[in-house]
């Protein structure tokens, strides 16, 4: 079998570290030049010299600022919504089958009671895009 090779650092000796700095050969130096990879990133730097010396003012009106600050605040939970919807269904599999085990040991209206509490909240749970959206556009009407 093969063992990794397991280094141990102190936090202090870490955070000191120098990264490796690897020099190409003639050889790959040749053939980056001739694939022409390093043209756009010679080409770069200049491209952004150009855009950070354009000085031409650009009219924003308020509208189309509180505009792009209502879409970015309205993409900001994305991230959690999503997280809680894929681990709905996890979980309400898990209450399912502990409401199945309290109806196997005769306890059927805890057993029951469970199960319906846990596909009406995977159900709310993946309607939730939905009613923010609903949300969403009766506060833009307003």
């Amino acid at each position: 079998m093969f063992r990794r090779k397991e280094e141990v650092y102190s936090i202090k000796e870490f955070m000191a570290r120098k990264e490796e700095v690897v020099e190409l050969t003639e050889q790959e130096k040749k053939v980056f030049f001739e694939s022409g990879i390093l043209i756009p990133l010679a080409v770069a730097p200049f491209l952004k010299v150009k855009a950070a010396l354009a000085t031409t003012a650009v009219p924003v009106t308020a509208a189309a600022a509180s505009g792009a600050m209502y879409d970015k605040m309205l993409h900001a939970f994305d991230p959690l919504i999503i997280l809680v919807q894929a681990l709905a269904y996890p979980v309400a599999m898990v209450v399912v089958l502990g409401g199945a085990l309290f109806i196997m040991i005769g306890n059927k209206e805890k057993g029951f009671s469970m199960m319906q509490g846990a596909g009406l909240g995977y159900v709310l749970v993946q309607m939730t895009p939905l009613v923010l959206n609903i949300l969403v556009e009766a506060m833009r009407a307003i």
